[in-house]
């Protein structure tokens, strides 16, 4: 985890074809005094970090985030309001260097994240 103790992971399953991962973000976590003070809001870029490494725990491969075709985020997410995380990634392309992938980040009916993210295995 690159940064520590900035969420738990409650479950994490995969079918082969996609991952689906619940995680209890720490809303106390010293990132969000300088993202924002008193109006904290998780960076998108931590967002992105995530799914590296659900990516790589899943796949057990170090990957590194090579193209990033497509991010949207559609809502902020506020640490406060939201503990907990749906991320679901579908892996749309393998081959024996890279992985493609769609990603969704939300809970319930809201999604806050849509990504389209290609990873070279490192």
């Amino acid at each position: 985890m690159l940064i520590k103790d900035f969420y738990k992971l409650i479950d994490l399953s995969s079918d082969g074809s996609g991952i689906v991962a619940t995680l209890k973000l720490n809303p106390e976590h010293k990132v969000y005094k300088g993202h924002f003070p008193n109006h904290p809001v998780v960076p998108g870029v931590i967002q992105l970090q995530i799914v590296k490494e659900l990516l790589e725990q899943s796949l057990g491969k170090n990957l590194f985030m090579g193209n990033i075709q497509r991010v949207k985020y559609l809502k902020p997410v506020v640490p406060t309001n939201t503990s907990q995380l749906v991320f679901t990634i579908i892996i749309k392309e393998t081959d024996e260097q890279k992985i493609g992938s769609n990603v969704s980040i939300g809970l319930k009916d809201s999604i806050f994240t849509k990504a389209k993210i290609e990873f070279t295995i490192i």
